[in-house]
């Protein structure tokens, strides 16, 4: 092969790589969007479970008072009321741990599409390298 097709072939290899990268930086960015997407999601899914619960203390305050049990006086209302709370406050802390966790997976998924980028581009620049070491051999 002629000195001038290695050179193109060289240039050509460097520019698949720059483009490589820019795919894994698409990718990232994918990711990242991902990321803010399951923040969004996560902050949904506790709002939706805080209205839950209003819903339910509202339905028990009304059922109680409904049957001429005073809000506030009677030990089992109070005691329904509690678990509620309890369950609300256990489900909300699962619908954060898993939005972290899911958000932490995307952060780590960007995070190496971006090393795969950068590797793909240090391997075009070392083939590039090789290369024209050797047509100046």
């Amino acid at each position: 092969m002629g000195v001038g097709l290695q050179v193109a072939s060289l240039f050509v290899g460097l520019q698949a790589a720059q483009m490589q990268k820019q795919a894994y930086e698409a990718q990232a960015a994918a990711y990242e969007e991902q990321k803010e997407m399951a923040k969004i999601e996560a902050a949904q899914q506790e709002s939706s479970r805080r209205d839950v619960l209003r819903r339910q203390l509202a339905s028990l305050g009304t059922s109680m008072s409904s049957q001429g049990v005073a809000l506030g006086t009677s030990p089992s209302v109070l005691a329904l009321a509690d678990d509620e709370k309890k369950l609300a406050k256990q489900d909300i802390a699962n619908i954060r741990l898993m939005g972290m966790s899911n958000r932490r997976k995307y952060e780590l998924s960007a995070s190496g599409a971006r090393a795969a980028g950068s590797s793909a581009q240090m391997a075009g620049f070392a083939k590039t390298a090789t290369g024209a070491a050797r047509i100046m051999a």
